[in-house]
């Protein structure tokens, strides 16, 4: 009697981090973009001071990062694309963003919250949910900076943590 032959299923597509040139995020997207995929590059606005003058600019949040909602075989096709470096990587295994961190960072910008990056790694044990607010049930990890209270939430797959201020 033969052994059955198994068959392993399609990935369904998830949020693949990919790393690009520096500068060339919106010029990847747009490509990526036109050929079909479903790409997101979070954009936020910073306001630039110089010597006579301030200007506020949309920039991407994650320089260098964009991300792609693919399925994993497809890696290797985003990965010929000019500009692109490489696939973010985990534990060896390709970095990808759940819907719900995507869906975050959408609401966080949307909502025009301050924040700002930091690579600071978080220590176990310091999880919350939000009961109230506009990041109402989501989970994160809370830390005092200078007096002031921010949620910290880990972003794993990209070794960063996000820092919102909160009342």
């Amino acid at each position: 009697m033969m052994d059955p032959v198994i068959i392993k299923k399609e990935s369904t597509p998830q949020w693949f981090v990919f790393y690009v040139m520096a500068k060339h995020e919106r010029k990847v997207d747009e490509l990526l973009q036109r050929d079909g995929y479903e790409t997101y590059l979070p954009i936020h606005k910073v306001v630039k001071q110089w010597t006579h003058r301030k200007k506020t600019l949309d920039e991407p949040l994650f320089k260098s990062y964009i991300f792609v909602r693919i399925k994993e075989s497809t890696i290797w096709d985003i990965l010929q694309y000019p500009a692109v470096v490489k696939n973010i990587r985990f534990n060896n295994e390709p970095a990808f963003l759940p819907q719900k961190h995507i869906d975050l960072i959408k609401d966080m910008i949307a909502q025009k919250t301050q924040f700002e990056l930091s690579s600071e790694k978080l220590k176990k044990g310091d999880f919350i949910k939000l009961k109230t607010g506009p990041f109402k049930g989501q989970e994160g990890i809370v830390k005092e900076i200078r007096g002031a209270r921010k949620l910290l939430i880990f972003l794993e797959a990209l070794g960063l943590s996000l820092v919102i201020e909160y009342n």
